[in-house]
């Protein structure tokens, strides 16, 4: 049975950022969750929120794992957990987390002068 209403994971990859995020989103839609929002932090890391059905928890654990991001053990503990049969309608928010691991540096944006 699944004991949280939340799903938080984190990962991290040594992979292109680019197109891992784009692998990633991909597996999130493959899977049948969908992304409601996201925060890239520079090149460093990248809050990806989505909502899933609890009837398709597996098939986002299967696609994730199919990227070349490294799960950490509690995301995928979390992922294992069994769903109750009786919440499987009910869709679960979460949080994924990546890390990119890389030796570029900081990505910097002018930030407009305000007037006034």
């Amino acid at each position: 049975m699944l004991k949280q209403q939340f799903l938080r994971l984190q990962g991290f990859t040594r992979a292109d950022r680019i197109q891992l995020t784009t692998d990633v989103s991909q597996a999130i839609s493959r899977s049948g969750a969908w992304i409601t929002d996201f925060h890239q932090y520079s090149n460093v890391l990248i809050c990806i929120n989505f909502e899933v059905p609890c009837s398709d928890v597996q098939k986002l654990s299967e696609a994730l794992q199919q990227t070349n991001l490294k799960l950490s053990e509690d995301s995928l503990v979390q992922l294992m957990q069994d769903v109750n049969s009786s919440s499987n309608n009910i869709d679960l928010v979460g949080t994924l987390q990546i890390t990119f691991i890389h030796d570029e540096p900081d990505l910097f944006r002018e930030i407009p002068a305000v007037p006034g």
